[in-house]
């Protein structure tokens, strides 16, 4: 997101040479520059102690299996925004979280923060954003999953990650 106006006082912005990141759009009034910015959110590949993998379809937008995500709140860390996420969205326990990697999504403008996440399978208490939740292999998760879908991405990693003996969740 690019600001136009300040988003303290309202007033116009405008572009200031600001070091080595160019102009920058700057408030004269309030004497700071308001950087660009992707909305933070954390998308979660949810594993069980037996290694199946939950996948969610959520009950607006396109309807088809995805991972948990969710976005992060103002004060609150990712790990935090991911245990949230998974216990708003399926009541489930988080165990642990593996931090795998960022990734920016262009159509949402979204820097996507993806973690492998241990969590307690239990009752699935779903909330009214998810139309269906289900377990599956990982060989399953994959196909259920689209072509292209960040799933697959961190069910790729997770499986470099067990071969090399670093996943550690």
């Amino acid at each position: 997101m690019t600001f136009e106006y300040c988003p303290k006082c309202g007033e116009k912005l405008f572009p200031k040479q600001i070091g080595d990141e160019g102009d920058v759009p700057f408030c004269e009034k309030c004497s700071r520059p308001f950087f660009p910015f992707s909305y933070p959110c954390v998308i979660c590949l949810c594993i069980a102690e037996n290694d199946e993998i939950l996948l969610i379809k959520q009950s607006y937008g396109i309807i088809r299996y995805v991972c948990v995500a969710g976005y992060i709140k103002s004060g609150e860390s990712a790990e935090e925004c991911a245990k949230r996420e998974i216990a708003e969205e399926t009541g489930l326990e988080l165990l642990g979280t593996r931090f795998l990697y960022s990734k920016y999504y262009e159509k949402h403008d979204n820097l996507m923060l993806a973690f492998a996440v241990r969590v307690r399978k239990g009752e699935l208490k779903l909330s009214g954003e998810l139309s269906e939740a289900a377990w599956f292999t990982p060989d399953e998760a994959y196909e259920a999953l689209f072509d292209g879908a960040y799933g697959r991405d961190m069910i790729n990693e997770i499986r470099r990650l067990e071969k090399e003996g670093l996943l550690g969740i």
